[in-house]
């Protein structure tokens, strides 16, 4: 439904177009209720005479849009004569013109249908140069008058706005009158009624005033294009527009070197796209994207070079943290540069920190850049305030005094000031602090006001060198967010050109705006000072609107540097090689749209061959890509592939001949020597041969068969799901009678007979250029044969043979051969061996492969048939003693080993770990030292082994220790001091086991998927390693609430000592801090127990240890003037503990106000944090809270008499920073 609901408060009347009126009136039931609206009454409650247009004018419609003038005000009364008794369905008033442009007309639409009662008026324009525009547009505002004629005083009346447009050319309400309404009645059965439009058009300078902004297009509209939201990236929206509207720092990103980071030296355009691409060249192509494409572009390809993922485009982070590290990621790529250090001369200025003594002529000062400058908000009227309130000076005196150096304690004032600003200056308004009281992040709404332009020269140093100049600063960019904490959207309000014209680049749009929304609109708002409940619900929603809709980063350019920053960026600004890309690009994705355009037309051909088939080792004939699973084009050697090509469905088959012998490298004339297979998937998913195409199909004379009718006799040859899942993909298989077994092999056995073939030819490496020589050779010698008929009818079939070599590690593709099915398996055997050049009477065995890791063993005694092979089936074979008495340095012995291998192998990249944990650095190994088990044997190149990376195949059958075994190999380490890692997600680091099985770990992972192991070299066994405790110690030095955490592996037998010893360093524990260590063990955050140092470890987890000298004396030797208790932190209810539970010493006669203090220090919190901290007393039931203000009257030590009560805390838990849209913390790759 378009437009906004207006009713009356009888609940009649809806704003609606009237081509959607039926919706509404069919009967009373169905008609929406709405609230009421300002302007509306019913008659006689009124005492506006309708006669009056001036009047009503002012009264009932609402003031123009801020920034917008009226164009023309019109009116005109519509006499209708018997309304009841109008029956059609439309009828239209009589036209009247407003303004020069367009005319104006009523329609009135009766109740025509059965049971409704409602009368609905629209106003309907009319654009007097509709043939001239046809994306014409006209805004209103308009009220429509009922009134009587007889009596005027009796009137209803409402009003909206709307902008017209060819698609909607009028609008109005449904059920302006109604016959079931008392109200209604007496002007409904008058014998004449009045009704009148007012309307007033507003100029539309902007060009989207009411705009529902359907096929709305911004780079028509304005020029400039948006950016596609990828889930939650519109703060990266917004930002990347502020960066490309700084002109300035679009030309200096465009000179950051990246013309070799791109090749056009691929097979494919995917692969071209695959290409990794840094920050820089992504940022580069955005800029020239958004510079030259007449679309929204999307930032897929820029998050993915931070090394995004899908989660993190739907996280929200903060805009100055992205900000600063893409800042730094572009200033490292620009180092050893033309333009090294050019984004210090745009935005970083300097600012002074100084203490200067008031009594004495000393002052301590340093002077620091800065990127941007963070803004309170918070009690602060505007960025003049704010930017007071960053120079304010801090006095230090009393007990703050400073201590100046060879001056002792004196009285001085602490404050910044700046010394220069850049010449663009990014200020961020502190909008989301942090709410210690809430435990949470809160926006801060509150109305704050900026400006659109600001001198800068009162927060300057007066001794700075440049104070003298010019430093007022002009806006030209605001960054907004609407919305809350927890939810919320962002957009920008920037000025492109140092005209004044501003445009609002929300997500995928671009569009005009008036100053008003620029500054008053994104100001906030304060609270309400009244009751809300007083406002209309229009107004409410204005206020929550604006409230909620505020700055958060400005952009202000210094105005003697305006012109230079928005200087405009030309083509000659441009590098060649992003404008070559994006071309390149544009003409593949046209190419690929209209092919998507065109498919039915074509068919996509396919075709397997025995050249491909000797240079495979994989399962079935040659590498399948659509197995999304099992494919990576590492596995296969480029002329394994199949010959991929794309051919009209029209054209004659007889070309596929001529374009596969061209693929392949033959003259045209050996297509003669080419049959063609069919290929269908079978149930197991394998593809294999089937049927050769029908004769008369395969002879390449017959140029009336077309390419279309072959798919079609495929398709014919499939389940109806295997068809579909071919539609229009032809695959086949090439068979080539030169290559054939039985040929092949008994040429070669007879020319060696001849002594034609030397006994070298045998020892030629590898095969393939063996088996190629092999077919040369005969195929000079003899007569090739013909095609053999192979048939439903024919007892003979075509078989495919590989060879398990168990000295290579390999299974490859031989070639086929069409045998008789009667004959045995064994008959394969002399033609093998003669072929292989292995002695005649070598025993083979022999294996089918059905599928994936399918294989079965087949007796050679049985016939073919029995053995129930058929077309396309694949037999495996190797040298039958290779099994029986296999290589036992081999790690594939069997045909079942490398079968299972490669179904199951993963693809692993090997690297050192890079950082070491803390728990682990003293059982770890660093890349210079020498494993204890090779002390004698590492040279310096194995050394240098450890710090490189290498990448293995592992099958995922296999357990840890064989993976230790080949790392360990690779490395010359000794495998059982190898500690390994598995990276997860997110790189998380995962230690493997030694018991971990990869099956479960990872099952199912696609082979094209890379998956990366670390590992470290431990001085211990890895089996002695895992039999190590990991103790979790909380080192409170500075505090219960600042703990740092620390974690050890140590033999379980070690004492707390021990651990102490390993903490030392890391704690920065002073030797005479030693005698005063105290230890406890936590329990749920509540309890504790102490235990001495001489204590093992072996059944702790996590220990609390801390310096404290008074607690260790009264431990050790008691006191009658302290005792020890313990307490614990919670917040809210004591049935919410959290952090550590401690230990305090109440003492003698000391007030609370003192123990307060003391406790201060004990947590090691911030004045600020401690400000609101609740201290009590609990049994676990209640909580005593000791907020009395005559503190000095409470004596702790007294009222702690049971170690049933303890001392509790009550404040948020800081280790949680819950509610924040930014989290987690941004990176961005390298």
């Amino acid at each position: 439904m378009n437009g906004l609901n207006r009713g009356t408060k009888d609940g009649y009347e809806q704003e609606i177009s009237s081509s959607d009126s039926s919706d509404f009136i069919t009967d009373d039931e169905r008609l929406p209720t709405s609230q009421p609206h300002p302007a509306q009454e019913s008659a006689g409650s009124r005492s506006q005479v309708s006669t009056d247009h001036q009047n009503v004018f002012q009264q009932y419609l609402d003031e123009p849009p801020r920034c917008y003038e009226i164009e023309a005000e019109g009116a005109d009364t519509w006499e209708i004569s018997g309304i009841t008794e109008l029956k059609d369905e439309k009828y239209a008033g009589p036209r009247f013109k407003v303004g020069e442009d367009f005319e104006f007309n009523l329609l009135l639409m009766p109740p025509t249908r059965k049971n409704t009662s409602a009368y609905s008026v629209y106003l309907e324009a009319h654009p007097l140069k509709a043939k001239e525009d046809e994306n014409w547009h006209c805004c209103v505002q308009f009220a429509i008058d009922a009134w009587l004629p007889s009596e005027p005083s009796v009137h209803k009346v409402n009003n909206s706005f709307y902008r017209f447009n060819p698609r909607i050319t009028d609008w109005g309400f449904v059920g302006l009158l109604n016959n079931r309404q008392a109200s209604d009645v007496k002007m409904l059965k008058a014998s004449s009624l009045n009704i009148t439009a007012y309307v007033r058009v507003i100029k539309d300078h902007t060009g989207v005033l009411w705009h529902d902004f359907l096929d709305y297009d911004s780079k028509k509209e304005t020029g400039y294009v948006g950016i596609t939201n990828q889930g939650a990236t519109c703060y990266l929206n917004s930002l990347l527009q502020s960066y490309f509207f700084t002109k300035v720092f679009r030309k200096k990103v465009y000179q950051i070197p990246t013309q070799d980071e791109i090749s056009f030296g691929y097979n494919s355009f995917q692969q071209y796209l695959e290409q990794p691409k840094s920050v820089s060249l992504s940022l580069q192509r955005i800029f020239y994207s958004l510079q030259t494409s007449d679309k929204p572009i999307d930032t897929l390809e820029l998050t993915h070079s931070f090394g995004w993922n899908s989660a993190d485009a739907f996280t929200q982070h903060d805009v100055q943290e992205l900000n600063r590290i893409l800042m730094d990621r572009l200033e490292s790529k620009m180092k050893n540069t033309e333009i090294e250090g050019c984004l210090n001369d745009i935005f970083v200025g300097k600012m002074k920190s100084f203490i200067r003594c008031i009594n004495v002529d000393y002052e301590s000062s340093r002077i620091e850049d800065f990127w941007d400058i963070q803004l309170n908000v918070k009690n602060l009227k505007n960025i003049r305030e704010s930017f007071e309130n960053y120079i304010e000076l801090e006095l230090l005196n009393g007990d703050n005094k400073y201590d100046a150096s060879g001056y002792g304690l004196q009285d001085a004032e602490k404050g910044v000031v700046f010394e220069s600003f850049p010449p663009v200056l990014h200020l961020q308004l502190k909008r989301f602090e942090y709410d210690f009281e809430y435990d949470q992040l809160v926006k801060i709404n509150d109305k704050y006001e900026f400006f659109d332009s600001i001198d800068l020269k009162p927060y300057l140093d007066k001794e700075a060198p440049n104070y003298d100049e010019n430093w007022e600063y002009q806006l030209q960019g605001v960054l907004v967010h609407q919305g809350d904490v927890s939810v919320g959207h962002y957009y920008a309000m920037i000025k492109p050109t140092p005209k004044d014209e501003w445009f609002r680049f929300e997500d995928d749009k671009v569009w005009r705006v008036t100053p008003y929304e620029v500054f008053e609109g994104n100001f906030g708002a304060d609270s309400l000072t009244i009751d809300p409940r007083k406002l209309t619900r229009e107004q409410q929603q204005e206020y929550q609107l604006k409230r909620h809709t505020s700055a958060y980063m400005l952009v202000y350019i210094r105005k003697t540097k305006f012109e230079e920053v928005l200087s405009e960026v030309t083509d000659a600004d441009v590098p060649s090689h992003i404008s070559k890309q994006i071309k390149y690009e544009q003409e593949e994705y046209e190419r690929l749209r209209k092919e998507q355009e065109e498919m039915h037309l074509y068919a996509n051909i396919k075709v397997y061959t025995n050249k491909g088939f000797l240079k495979y080792q994989g399962f079935d004939l040659g590498p399948n890509e659509e197995d999304r699973l099992n494919f990576s084009p590492d596995l296969f050697e480029p002329e394994s592939f199949s010959l991929k090509f794309r051919m009209l469905k029209s054209e004659s088959f007889s070309k596929v001949y001529d374009l596969v012998a061209q693929k392949l490298g033959y003259d045209v004339d050996k297509a003669k020597q080419f049959r063609f297979w069919s290929i269908v998937s079978r149930h197991n998913f394998a593809y294999r041969p089937y049927m050769p195409i029908p004769r008369h199909f395969d002879d390449p004379k017959n140029n009336d068969i077309t390419v279309n009718q072959v798919v079609k006799y495929n398709e014919s040859l499939m389940s109806k799901r295997r068809r579909t899942a071919q539609s229009s993909q032809l695959i086949l298989f090439l068979e080539e009678s030169s290559r054939e077994l039985k040929f092949v092999s008994n040429g070669i056995f007879e020319l060696k007979n001849k002594q034609k073939i030397p006994a070298s030819f045998f020892s030629l490496e590898p095969f393939d250029v063996r088996f190629e020589k092999a077919v040369e050779i005969v195929s000079s010698e003899f007569s090739l044969p013909k095609f053999e008929s192979v048939s439903d009818a024919s007892d003979k079939i075509m078989l495919f043979i590989k060879y398990f070599d168990q000295d290579k590690q390999s299974v490859k593709g031989i070639t086929h051969i069409i045998v008789p099915a009667e004959n045995q398996v064994e008959y394969l055997t002399e033609l093998l061996n003669n072929l292989m050049g292995f002695d005649i009477s070598t025993p083979l065995r022999f294996y089918e492969e059905f599928g994936l890791n399918q294989i079965q063993w087949l007796n050679p005694s049985k016939s073919f048939y029995k053995s129930e092979l058929g077309n396309g089936d694949i037999i495996c074979f190797t040298k039958a003693d290779s099994e029986v008495n296999p290589n036992p340095d081999r790690e594939l012995k069997t045909v079942e080993d490398i079968y299972d291998f490669m179904a199951n192998r993963c693809h692993f990249k090997i690297s050192p770990l890079v950082k070491v944990d803390e728990d682990e650095e003293e059982y770890v190994k660093i890349a210079e030292d020498i494993d204890p088990i090779d002390t004698k044997s590492r040279s310096d190149s194995s050394k240098s082994s450890l710090n490189k990376d290498f990448e293995l195949w592992f099958s995922t059958m296999s357990n840890y220790q064989a993976l230790a075994e080949k790392i360990g190999a690779h490395i010359k380490v000794d495998p059982d001091y190898l500690r390994l890692f598995i990276l997860g997600h997110s790189n998380q680091r995962i230690p493997l086991k030694r018991d971990t099985v990869f099956r479960r770990l990872i099952d199912k992972i696609p082979k094209s998927q890379t998956l990366e192991i670390q590992y470290e070299v431990l001085n211990v066994t890895l089996a002695e390693f895992e039999e190590m405790k990991l103790c979790h110690v909380s080192w409170v030095g500075q505090g219960i609430c600042r703990e740092q955490k620390h974690e050890f592996f140590l033999p379980r037998s070690s004492t707390i000592d021990d651990l102490i010893d390993r903490l030392q360093t890391k704690a920065n524990i002073k030797p005479q801090e030693r005698q005063n260590i105290v230890c406890w063990a936590p329990d749920r955050h509540v309890r504790l127990s102490v235990y001495p140092t001489e204590t093992t470890i072996d059944s702790f987890d996590h220990l609390v240890i801390g310096n404290f000298p008074n607690f260790k004396q009264v431990l050790e030797h008691g006191s009658k003037t302290s005792k020890l208790v313990t307490g614990f932190q919670f917040f809210g209810k004591v049935t919410s503990p959290h952090g550590l539970p401690f230990i305090f010493d109440l003492i003698k006669d000391e007030p609370l106000s003192k123990t307060k203090s003391r406790l201060h220090k004990l947590l090691g919190l911030s004045d600020k944090e401690f400000n609101s901290v609740r201290f009590g007393i609990t049994d676990f039931k209640d909580v005593e809270y000791l907020d009395s203000e005559d503190t000095d009257s409470i004596v702790l030590f007294d009222v702690l008499n049971s170690a049933d009560i303890q001392i509790c805390v009550d404040h948020p838990d800081r280790s949680v920073r819950k509610g924040s849209v930014f989290e987690p913390s941004i990176f961005i790759r390298e």
